[in-house]
């Protein structure tokens, strides 16, 4: 009886924590994009659901971060899903964050895509604005697409995002 409990408790569990996954968002790359964005965006003090953000991402998957500013060495910085979510994660939830798509463009063939989508992202203490490029490395399997890796750098002064990778709205006027 008890086995049968447990087993109940178990099972109940597991499809309330699966019905709270998108699971729409997964089937397009537009939709698997604009869905990581989302789930990091958010109020300050709203806590973010990284279950779901997790359920995105291929287990082994990298989040990768590129600032030129930095001194050499340190430009790079490479994290797993579960480093990225412990150590960048609480500064979304205490500056509140917004993110939203100002460009898609998509190179996909067989399964595999690379997608490039500018961004316009600020915090919501006012510390934080910028433009930039999420580089995504997407993999379709199981009747769904998941990130296999993302990359992500920031717009310069020197260095802005070409038109051909923003929306109208949103490119230079020349």
């Amino acid at each position: 009886m008890l086995k049968n409990a447990t087993l109940l408790i178990t099972l109940l569990i597991s499809f309330i924590g699966n019905s709270q996954v998108d699971t729409i968002a997964v089937k397009s790359i537009e939709g698997i994009t604009n869905k990581m964005i989302a789930l990091i965006s958010g109020e300050k003090d709203e806590p973010r659901n990284w279950d779901e953000y997790r359920n995105l991402f291929l287990p082994t998957a990298q989040k990768i971060s590129i600032n030129r500013k930095a001194p050499p060495k340190k430009q790079v910085r490479t994290m797993n899903l579960e480093e990225f979510v412990r150590n960048v994660g609480p500064l979304y939830k205490r500056d509140g964050f917004d993110e939203v798509s100002i460009g898609l463009t998509i190179n996909e063939y067989n399964g595999i895509a690379n997608v490039f989508q500018s961004y316009y992202c600020k915090n919501l203490i006012g510390t934080y604005e910028k433009r930039g490029i999420n580089s995504y490395q997407l993999v379709y399997a199981d009747d769904r697409w998941w990130i296999a890796s993302t990359t992500f750098i920031n717009e310069t002064d020197d260095n802005k995002i070409p038109n051909n990778y923003l929306n109208k709205e949103h490119q230079t006027k020349n």
